[in-house]
């Protein structure tokens, strides 16, 4: 059994490749039969655990094999929400129509949409787990507001119905909890301004350590990523952040310098060091330098080493051996500092 948290210790930061007979590729449509769905999604969290004790990861993750989409999947299940009669929105930059659940009255946790998910994953493992959670921005620029005709009000609607879920997953017991919001940089739009007070009002009262996630999209959605100066505001407003001891960031794919680590402050990193554009498996030697570089800026106590942004549309025999790539230069930095494996 490992321990969490440890120096350069190692994680998925959610999502994990899902089988080809569960879901159809890229797709947000389940291929396998309703009547053994459910059946179909343990198979796939119980194939993901396996992968990540077997590569090694030092925190485990469900691999979130039960989602179709990281954020509806939260939305869709509060009071207020309506996920049956969406709206078509089309993305002008992308040209991409997405269907986005309409706000309809006021939004409430009905039940934990995760928290059954965090049993199963404890009773599968021995190691210490990890669970994902959509954060408040990403999860209100994905709704249509029908209901508060007001972009602050929906925002901690949002806020509150996350932090209900993060104290019932609190109160059964996770070693990190994580939010997930790419929309902080991506496009976070007139909630900018609110996002401090948000990402505060999510974790209000929540004593286990907690990271944000910020990335720029799934790499086969966006395979040209270029490291961008205004990642780094996305970082601060998380450094600000009193109740975030973790930062997420994706570093490799967009080929980030070390130096974007000054604009955490004092907080934990976990560094994205897989990139995930790509079939090539990386090295365990190309793992330990960016892990080496990253150390200029973060002590080994801080720094945790992921992938970037999921691994769900990736081969599983590619995430796999991505994985082991990742453990193997983590343990060769840890070598070379005398710290213990």
């Amino acid at each position: 059994m490992t321990h969490w948290p440890k120096p350069l210790a190692t994680q998925l930061v959610g999502s994990y490749t899902k089988p080809s007979w569960l879901l159809l590729k890229h797709g947000e449509s389940w291929r396998a039969d309703p009547e053994v769905l459910a059946d179909a999604q343990d198979d796939a969290v119980r194939l993901a655990i396996y992968d990540q004790e077997r590569a090694g990861l030092d925190l485990v993750s469900d691999g979130e094999g039960r989602r179709l989409n990281f954020a509806r999947h939260f939305a869709i299940g509060w009071q207020g929400v309506d996920a049956v009669n969406m709206v078509k929105l089309t993305n002008q930059r992308r040209g991409v129509t997405t269907e986005y659940p309409r706000v309809v009255g006021p939004i409430e946790l009905k039940q934990p949409r995760v928290l059954g998910d965090l049993r199963f994953l404890k009773a599968a493992t021995d190691r210490p787990v990890k669970m994902t959670v959509v954060g408040p921005l990403t999860a209100a620029r994905r709704l249509v507001d029908e209901y508060y005709k007001d972009e602050k009000a929906l925002l901690f609607a949002c806020a509150d119905a996350i932090n209900a879920e993060l104290r019932a997953l609190e109160a059964e017991g996770c070693d990190l909890l994580q939010l997930d919001e790419p929309v902080l940089y991506t496009n976070p739009g007139p909630l900018l301004p609110y996002a401090s007070e948000a990402l505060s009002r999510a974790l209000t009262g929540i004593a286990t350590p907690v990271a944000v996630h910020v990335c720029y999209g799934y790499a086969y959605r966006f395979p040209d990523k270029q490291a961008d100066p205004a990642y780094g505001a996305a970082l601060e407003t998380l450094a600000a952040c009193k109740q975030v001891q973790w930062i997420s960031i994706e570093y490799a794919q967009p080929k980030h310098a070390p130096e974007l680590l000054k604009h955490c402050g004092g907080k934990g990193v976990i560094l994205g060091v897989l990139d995930l554009a790509n079939h090539a498996i990386e090295s365990a030697g190309d793992i330990a330098a960016k892990a080496r570089a990253a150390l200029a800026f973060v002590p080994p106590d801080r720094l945790s080493l992921a992938p970037d942004c999921g691994m769900w549309h990736l081969p599983r025999p590619v995430a796999l051996a991505k994985l082991r790539a990742l453990v193997q230069g983590a343990a060769l930095v840890r070598q070379e500092l005398n710290l213990a494996d």
